[in-house]
C-alpha cells in the first residue's frame, strides 16, 4: 500500500515538474545487489540471478534508481512463472551504465511494446486479467530515467519473455 501511495505521489510530482533528484556518487552494482536481496526476501518462489560485471560508479539519485530496479524486478516476477529464472545484469556500454532485467514470462506483443511507458497503460489480454496493477510503474521508471538523462526500452516476444533495459550516464 505504501508503494502504491508513493507511486501516485511521484506521478503527481512529475506532472507538477517538482521531482527532485538527490544525486550522489555510488556503485550501481552494489545498489542492484541490495535491491535483489530485498526483493528476494519478499518473493520466496522466484529465482533472481544477478550477473555482476565490473563495478560502475554513477552520479544519480540512489533511491530513485533503486525504485526503477525494484519495479523492473517486481514486474518480471509478476509476469513470469515461478520456476523460470529472472536475470539482472549491469555493464558499461560506451559512456553509459546499462542495466538489463530479463525474464522468461508471458512476453509482450509488438503493438503493446510501443505504449508500455505511457502513463496508466496496461497490457490487456486474457493472461494479464488476473494480474494487479495501475499502469504507473513503467511510466515512473521512464520519467526517473529521463530525469537522469538516460534511456529505457523493452524487447519482448509473446510466450518467450521480456528484457527491459535502462541506461544512465557514467559521468
Amino acid at each position: 500500500m505504501t508503494d502504491l501511495i508513493n507511486s501516485f505521489l511521484n506521478v503527481s510530482r512529475l506532472e507538477a515538474g517538482k521531482i527532485h533528484l538527490n544525486k550522489s556518487w555510488f556503485n550501481l552494482e552494489q545498489l542492484i545487489q541490495e535491491t535483489v536481496n530485498e526483493v528476494t526476501l519478499t518473493t520466496k518462489n522466484s529465482r533472481i540471478n544477478f550477473l555482476p560485471g565490473k563495478p560502475l560508479r554513477v552520479n544519480a539519485d540512489y533511491e530513485k534508481i533503486g525504485q526503477v530496479i525494484n519495479n523492473l524486478l517486481s514486474n518480471a516476477i509478476k509476469y513470469s512463472p515461478h520456476s523460470k529464472p529472472i536475470t539482472i545484469s549491469c555493464q558499461q556500454v560506451g559512456e553509459v551504465a546499462e542495466v538489463r532485467v530479463k525474464d522468461e514470462g508471458l512476453g509482450i506483443s509488438q503493438q503493446d511494446l510501443s505504449k508500455l511507458f505511457q502513463r496508466f497503460y496496461r497490457v490487456e489480454n486474457k493472461q494479464t486479467k488476473t494480474i494487479s496493477g495501475f499502469g504507473i510503474g513503467l511510466y515512473l521508471c521512464a520519467e526517473i530515467v529521463q530525469c537522469h538523462n538516460g534511456k529505457i526500452r523493452a524487447e519482448s516476444e509473446p510466450g518467450k519473455g521480456s528484457a527491459f533495459y535502462f541506461s544512465i550516464p557514467l559521468s
